[in-house]
């Protein structure tokens, strides 16, 4: 069934951006929805938020991630930035044009993207 692949792969990436907590406290991941049929699961459309920055700071960014696109919110002194791009997380985890072996691969590569939009929301 291919929801089920789905909401195992977006549970799988979720699972790999709390693996980075450990070396990056101000990161938050808050998953939105989870399947009924099976609550370890998060649901593939409703999906899940990473935030990264202070919790009361200038400025900061979320990424919110679902089965088939993900939108990057960045906020701060200059006002606010969205961007929305594909991703696919069904067989490959798949951002762009760029597909990636592992959950925790995309997720190290969508963390770098988090901070270079965080360097900029707060001007490091």
């Amino acid at each position: 069934m291919a929801n089920d692949l789905e909401a195992r792969r977006v549970t799988e990436l979720a699972e790999a951006f709390r693996a980075f907590r450990a070396t990056m406290p101000e990161l938050k991941v808050e998953v939105v929805g989870r399947l009924k049929n099976d609550k370890a699961l998060v649901h593939p459309v409703a999906g899940f938020h990473v935030r990264l920055g202070p919790a009361h700071g200038p400025g900061g960014v979320a990424l919110y991630i679902s089965s088939n696109y993900a939108e990057l919110t960045r906020w701060g002194d200059a006002g606010t930035i969205r961007e929305r791009f594909t991703v696919q997380l069904g067989e490959e985890f798949v951002w762009g044009d760029s597909a990636y072996p592992t959950a925790s691969d995309l997720a190290h590569d969508l963390l770098a993207y988090l901070q270079f939009h965080l360097d900029a929301a707060v001007g490091s």
